[in-house]
């Protein structure tokens, strides 16, 4: 039985296994400066628009590079993932056809850039699935707040409570809960260090998405 009318999905590790995009991202760019990655680098940028990871970025390693150029780079070798290598998370596309046939409405909330998310989402053949894609450039805050939540459900038109909010990191489950959302959390392998609390802030967890078709 389906208890909910809406869905609003994260993207990076969420929706999409993209993870390792930025990972190459990190090591291209690194290498390219002439720098080590800094230690927790990668946990202290999770969640962050690519704006504030570049702001980020230049204040720790002291780079020269101004805001701009630091964020073209990241962008041309991104661009090429998401747009050839970028695959969905287990049994993500099968599950959008249920919800698309049992006519549950569906929302992005994601802080990944517009030029990324739509060649991925547009090549895999599900961008018109969804009935709104919030950004972190339609909010003030960010997603450990419940504002992208808050205007995605609005978009959508569905009472809050009656929403599942599918995630992967900490920020984001916590930024859901706190608009008073159902919020699942989603298996990714870069998110395993911290997993006992997840578990503790999430309603449920899931490895498969083929996991909520079979209930």
């Amino acid at each position: 039985m389906i208890d909910y009318k809406g869905v609003i999905f994260d993207l990076d590790g969420t929706l999409l296994d993209s993870l390792q995009v930025w990972k190459k991202v990190d090591k291209i760019f690194f290498e390219k400066i002439n720098l080590n990655i800094p230690f927790d680098y990668e946990k202290n940028i999770k969640g962050m628009t690519l704006l504030q990871c570049a702001q980020y970025t230049k204040k720790i390693c002291g780079i020269d590079d101004n805001i701009e150029d630091i964020i073209k780079q990241w962008k041309e070798i991104a661009y090429d993932e998401y747009k050839n290598n970028v695959g969905l998370k287990s049994g993500a596309y099968e599950y959008i056809l249920f919800l698309k046939e049992n006519n549950i409405k569906m929302g992005i909330a994601t802080a990944c850039e517009k030029e990324l998310y739509e060649i991925c989402l547009k090549n895999k053949g599900i961008y018109n699935f969804f009935d709104t894609i919030v950004d972190s450039t339609l909010v003030d805050k960010d997603k450990s707040h419940p504002d992208i939540y808050n205007l995605c459900a609005k978009n959508l038109g569905i009472k809050n409570k009656d929403i599942i909010v599918f995630e992967d990191i900490l920020d984001g489950i916590n930024g859901a809960k706190k608009a008073n959302m159902r919020v699942y959390c989603v298996y990714d392998k870069n998110s395993c260090e911290n997993l006992e609390d997840l578990l503790k802030a999430s309603d449920e967890y899931v490895t498969d998405f083929r996991e909520l078709i079979l209930r």
